[in-house]
């Protein structure tokens, strides 16, 4: 059926045995096909709840889950899971089983004949860029990276149109998490799946996702719309506040480069005159040339290494030693921008020399 959406929450409510407060209270949302949405909130949301209900882990007190215009409650649980990918925290491989059978699990639960499941699992070794040393080896061998890894082979195995991922990268270190965000980002962009990601990383669900939920305690739904229409306008109190005061700087690191318009800067021609460089220095009021023709950016001096000489081509140049290309955020450029000597960015396509940005620049693109 035609613009039906993959997951739909309708009026859904959650109240545990035994308590007297809803865990998720009234929450309505759709998740359209192909798209990434995170939820995110305080501890105590609803957000791994939303989660377990839609492949019945859970099952809702109230209110209605449809997945594909099926009410997920007219399923059987163990084929509706099978056909949704689900990631956790804590992976949950199976000890007993090397990598290559973990991943091949699910596919084997199908009746998938042999030939195909290892030729999937070959398939997945290369998508999730898994080292084929691991095959044969054990979850207890592998470290946190390689077992999220194998986690999110195993989820797609068979190909689910649907991933669940409860905080998938909570539990490795920070440099490992970065690149597993990075790798998430380029597989999707490949398969587009349908995911559902509970995180408690605003910067992560801002990163990663399509649209974000944030929820307030009871799962109470407070704001739900893509990362950059939540930075720029929240939607109350409780919003702004889960956001943080940088959320500015949040905003730069979704704006690409390319979305602002750059400047030649304090440049001029190596066939300029000494009066000319300084006076464009004074015209932008740094203590240093560039040194550009055209598309060619030659290099830079200080400008106390005017003084006394007759040409600028005679000069040592300095390299502009950080320098970006246009698809770089503009929190890439800020970053560039006040650690280095010149207090620019030079932005290049390949060799081609195409602006510099300045801290006014990209602070205007915080505020606006």
């Amino acid at each position: 059926m035609p613009n039906v959406p993959a997951i739909e929450f309708r009026q859904v409510e959650k109240i545990y045995p035994g308590s007297s407060a809803a865990a998720v209270t009234d929450l309505s949302l759709e998740v359209a096909e192909g798209e990434t949405v995170a939820l995110i909130g305080p501890s105590g949301c609803g957000k791994t709840t939303l989660l377990k209900m839609v492949n019945r882990l859970i099952e809702p007190t109230a209110g209605m889950i449809r997945v594909f215009g099926n009410d997920v409650r007219s399923s059987n649980p163990v084929e509706l899971r099978r056909g949704i990918g689900y990631v956790i925290q804590q992976v949950g491989l199976l000890p007993h089983r090397t990598v290559a059978q973990n991943i091949g699990t699910v596919p084997e639960l199908l009746g998938w004949d042999d030939r195909r499941v290892w030729a999937r699992v070959d398939e997945l070794f290369d998508l999730i860029q898994l080292d084929p040393e691991l095959r044969d080896r054990y979850p207890s061998d592998l470290s946190g990276g390689q077992r999220q890894r194998v986690g999110v082979a195993r989820a797609l195995a068979a190909d689910p149109p649907i991933m669940l991922m409860d905080e998938p990268f909570g539990a490795v270190d920070p440099i490992v998490r970065k690149a597993l965000q990075q790798q998430f980002l380029e597989v999707q962009k490949r398969l587009g799946k349908t995911t559902v990601l509970v995180t408690h990383d605003i910067d992560e669900a801002i990163t990663l996702a399509d649209r974000v939920a944030i929820l307030n305690l009871g799962g109470i739904l407070e704001q739900f719309d893509p990362p950059m229409a939540i930075l720029r306008d929240p939607a109350n109190a409780f919003v702004m506040s889960f956001l943080g005061h940088d959320r500015g700087l949040k905003r730069l690191s979704l704006l690409p480069i390319s979305s602002v318009k750059l400047v030649k800067g304090p440049a001029v021609s190596r066939s300029a005159s000494i009066e000319e460089a300084r006076e464009m220095m004074e015209r932008w009021g740094v203590d240093w040339i560039a040194l550009a023709d055209g598309d060619v950016l030659h290099g830079w001096v200080p400008g106390e290494e005017l003084d006394g000489a007759s040409d600028l081509a005679s000069l040592a140049l300095r390299r502009f030693e950080s320098w970006l290309t246009s698809d770089a955020s503009l929190l890439d450029a800020l970053d560039v921008v006040v650690s280095s000597r010149t207090s620019a960015a030079a932005v290049f396509d390949g060799d081609r020399y195409l602006g510099m940005l300045s801290a006014e620049t990209i602070g205007r693109e915080i505020v606006t």
